[in-house]
């Protein structure tokens, strides 16, 4: 029933057919192929999401006959008890996540900053104060359009850094960028920031940083409120 074609020929024809058009026939352009394989609007090889998870017969090539339409009433039948019973699993989930969500509001009520793997994509606006660690202390600075602005990245200029006037940049979930409110927040708070700093404490680009001297710098910023 394995058709031996590890792919269609690409005619204009293949290559602009819609996706469900081959339905209960042949699996490449069917409109209930699931995850798996594509190219253009076919499923090379894609699991059938019409039948159970498990089996041989849910993995399905693009050229093969439609396994639903070869099965009698008794086989459908218990087809359609599988995903009754996955849609049981499924709400029961749904439950418990709605649970953890109601917990999780009633801790999280003190505003703290978020570790940097939590921060969204855009967290960071055109005009924002940031400061950045860089050169064993923090600077401070604005962000400015620049490489993949709000889609996960940020881009700076540095008041005290003329090398910076171009815009330098990096990823959002990095601990060397902080908003003006974390970095006051910070640094009349250093328990704080050292908790901030031992939870972010991973590699960041396939490198460990130094989180120990991004602390010794935020207690001489904190040593200078105190002072004045």
């Amino acid at each position: 029933m394995e058709g031996n074609r590890s792919e269609p020929e690409w005619t204009a024809e293949h290559q602009n057919r819609e996706r469900g058009a081959t339905t209960f026939e042949m699996c490449g352009w069917c409109e209930y192929i699931g995850c798996g394989s594509f190219r253009y609007n076919c499923a090379i090889s894609a699991n059938c999401d019409l039948l159970p998870d498990y089996g041989p017969e849910s993995g399905r090539r693009w050229d093969s006959a439609c396994y639903i339409k070869l099965l009698g009433v008794d086989d459908i039948a218990a087809i359609v008890r599988a995903k009754g019973h996955a849609i049981e699993q499924a709400e029961g989930k749904i439950k418990r996540t709605k649970k953890e969500v109601s917990v999780l509001s009633k801790i999280g009520v003190v505003i703290k900053p978020p570790l940097p793997n939590n921060r969204p994509y855009n967290y960071y606006n055109g005009g924002d104060i940031v400061w950045i660690f860089h050169e064993l202390k923090w600077n401070k600075g604005a962000v400015v359009k620049g490489y993949r602005h709000q889609d996960g990245c940020v881009s700076y200029v540095l008041d005290d850094c003329p090398g910076s006037e171009k815009g330098w940049g990096c990823g959002c979930a990095v601990p060397c960028v902080l908003k003006e409110w974390e970095f006051n927040h910070f640094r009349t708070h250093l328990s704080d920031f050292d908790t901030w700093l031992t939870l972010s404490d991973r590699k960041y680009n396939g490198k460990k940083l130094d989180l120990g001297a991004y602390k010794v710098a935020m207690e001489m910023e904190s040593d200078a409120v105190l002072v004045s």
